[in-house]
């Protein structure tokens, strides 16, 4: 018999909350996942547990975590006779995870729309990043996640800088509750072991990407230019010899010519700043 309290609840809008309610896909995500028995998973949003149970009709070692005390107490309730499960009480995004899991883990999760970026990027550029992430999220991001040359975007950069990503199938919105106004995707991400030389590579290319991309609807040459306080021409100068069209948009631009990018602004002439360079 129930215990806890059936508190009255209602999904958060502002936190992004629809809850996969279609049984059939809860056990799709979780063979997606493709993980050994015994593997530890960190789900985020745990929610009513259905993907929680789903994950340990695979023989794996959940911690749930949710962020609503009415939740909690309802998974504590159902899960609370159930082995190789914990459900902890708190904010993903203020968790040591890592910690929590016991060492390394995997993240499979329907992550709340409000926070699904900041959560992958925050794993996938952490010193210690899980095993792999199998998260749904709405299709746009998913999109931008796996997206080629001539439709990248920033977070396409910064998270193949750190890790593959490849998209596994989409999920219509009659799969939650309430309905959201988008489709979602499955997505897995698998974070790739890197030195510190890789990392402070990454770093850069990502650094001087903000500013390709912070006006990119220019070209690359007057976004480069704006953001980075330089003067056009020599910017102009700096990617023809690194044999970079300076007309192109920045979507366009692979990873590897993005260390070109690096490469040819670190070797140009400094800037001589007029008082109206960029902050």
């Amino acid at each position: 018999m129930s215990t806890a309290p059936r508190a009255p609840f209602r999904p958060s809008s502002r936190r992004g909350q629809n809850f996969l309610v279609d049984r059939a896909v809860q056990r799709r995500i979780a063979s997606a996942a493709a993980l050994p028995p015994g593997a530890t998973v960190v789900e985020i949003g745990a929610g009513t547990g259905n993907l929680t149970e789903a994950l340990l009709a695979h023989g794996l070692r959940v911690t749930a975590v949710e962020i609503e005390d009415v939740l909690v107490a309802r998974l504590r309730d159902r899960f609370r006779n159930r082995d190789h499960v914990q459900i902890v009480s708190g904010d993903a995004r203020r968790l040591d995870l890592h910690q929590l899991a016991g060492g390394p883990f995997h993240v499979v999760a329907n992550l709340p729309y409000s926070v699904g970026t900041r959560l992958v990027v925050s794993f996938v550029t952490a010193p210690k990043p899980p095993r792999s992430l199998t998260v749904l999220l709405q299709r746009e991001v998913a999109r931008r996640l796996t997206a080629q040359p001539g439709d990248m975007a920033l977070l396409s950069v910064i998270v193949q800088s750190f890790a593959r990503a490849r998209r596994l199938f989409d999920v219509p919105p009659e799969a939650f509750r309430p309905r959201p106004k988008v489709i979602s995707t499955l997505v897995r991400i698998d974070p790739v072991r890197r030195t510190g030389l890789d990392i402070e590579s990454a770093e850069a290319r990502i650094a001087v990407a903000r500013h390709g991309f912070a006006q990119t609807r220019k070209k690359l040459r007057n976004s480069l230019a704006a953001g980075l306080g330089r003067r056009e021409p020599e910017v102009g100068a700096a990617l023809e010899a690194a044999g970079i069209d300076p007309g192109r948009r920045p979507q366009t631009l692979a990873l590897g010519e993005w260390d070109q990018v690096v490469a040819a602004l670190r070797v140009g002439q400094p800037a001589e700043h007029s008082g109206s360079g960029a902050t």
